[in-house]
């Protein structure tokens, strides 16, 4: 018995090591497939919310509406990043001249030549920054030539959707079994539209609270800034904060008063903090059930293998993982410590099962 749980253990350890390479190998191909299933379950979980709406809208035109309003978003989001990059050129010698300010008062705290002339003769700042800058370059237009291949697939997931039924039925022939993956695919789905509805709901509220006060206090590019706090709250834990601090760095370079970075800051992370501790956690419910460590550490895997996209999906890609492995004895234990509450097992709704599903 122990030299058969040794094996199966043995096995395990190979299995996930050859899983993980394999994602990390082929996370060009994977990672954008992944991506895409995100928007195509979005897109149809705003469809079907349209559909419902109104006993008289079909589904094909609701799915219509919810692409349109997609498409628009994404257009919206390159004409933002375009204007704010045309403006920031523009405004280069304003901040060149605000930075050399800034070393200059720290300079006279610390007593030391702290003059960007010098740090950069000492650090090569120039050639970093061009580095960092030309990195971030090539990883827009990566990003943007993905996008053409993530449309490509969530328009072939719409055409396949409707051939999903007759394929589970000859999958699992045994209506039980049927039943089983029937509900474990549900289970998973619910959980990750849960988590899309409730995350873009929180991103909205924090986007709105801090472009009013980015707009209120004057920050330039407000608008931009706003769209990266909505995007990056879709991070766990780090991307909202890392959002918020960006405008406030910002701030620092274009403000003349450091009250107002004060006062930006103090609002800006005031509505992250107040939004993620208790409106967020309220909403979320069960949905996820994944503690903030599981949620940490999945961040940091999925990031590793994937880079941006992994961190963006690092939270429903570990709930899938946790609802497939608690389906198998030999794996359900690694469900169990992922789950907040010992209990992997979800129900139809998303939600802690109080009865577990029958391994398959």
């Amino acid at each position: 018995m122990t030299v058969d749980t040794t094996i199966r253990s043995s096995l395990l350890v190979i299995a996930a090591v050859a899983v993980f390479w394999t994602l990390y190998v082929t996370r060009d191909l994977v990672a954008p497939f992944a991506l895409a299933l995100f928007f195509w379950l979005a897109i149809d979980a705003l469809a079907r919310w349209i559909d419902n709406l109104s006993d008289r809208i079909p589904y094909w035109f609701a799915l219509t509406i919810a692409s349109l309003i997609t498409v628009g978003l994404l257009a919206g989001l390159v004409v933002v990043v375009a204007d704010t990059v045309s403006g920031v050129v523009d405004e280069v010698p304003r901040y060149q001249a605000r930075i050399g300010e800034l070393f200059a008062w720290v300079g006279e705290l610390t007593g030391q030549d702290i003059s960007f002339s010098a740090l950069n003769e000492r650090f090569a700042l120039t050639d970093r920054l061009e580095g960092v800058i030309g990195g971030f370059a090539s990883t827009i237009q990566g990003v943007l030539s993905e996008f053409v291949l993530i449309a490509i697939y969530v328009v072939f997931l719409f055409l396949a959707q409707a051939s999903f039924p007759s394929k589970m039925d000859n999958l699992f022939p045994d209506p039980v079994r049927r039943a089983q993956a029937s509900r474990i695919g549900t289970s998973i789905r619910h959980s990750i539209e849960q988590y899309i509805s409730v995350q873009t709901l929180v991103s909205l509220m924090q986007t709105v609270i801090s472009y009013i006060a980015m707009v209120a206090l004057g920050l330039d590019n407000a608008l931009f800034w706003a769209l990266v706090i909505f995007i990056l709250n879709y991070i766990p834990i780090v991307g909202g904060f890392a959002a918020v601090a960006m405008p406030v760095l910002f701030g620092l370079v274009e403000f003349d008063s450091f009250g107002r970075v004060a006062v930006l800051a103090s609002i800006l992370f005031a509505a992250q903090f107040v939004v993620s501790n208790t409106i967020q956690p309220k909403m979320m419910g069960d949905s996820m059930n994944m503690s903030a460590l599981v949620v940490v550490l999945s961040l940091t895997v999925w990031g590793a293998l994937w880079g941006g996209v992994g961190a963006f999906l690092s939270a429903p890609m570990t709930v899938i993982l946790m609802i497939i492995l608690a389906q198998f004895p030999t794996t359900r234990w690694i469900a169990i410590l992922l789950s907040a509450d010992g209990d992997p097992d979800m129900d139809g709704d998303g939600k802690p099962d109080k009865a577990p599903i029958q391994s398959l």
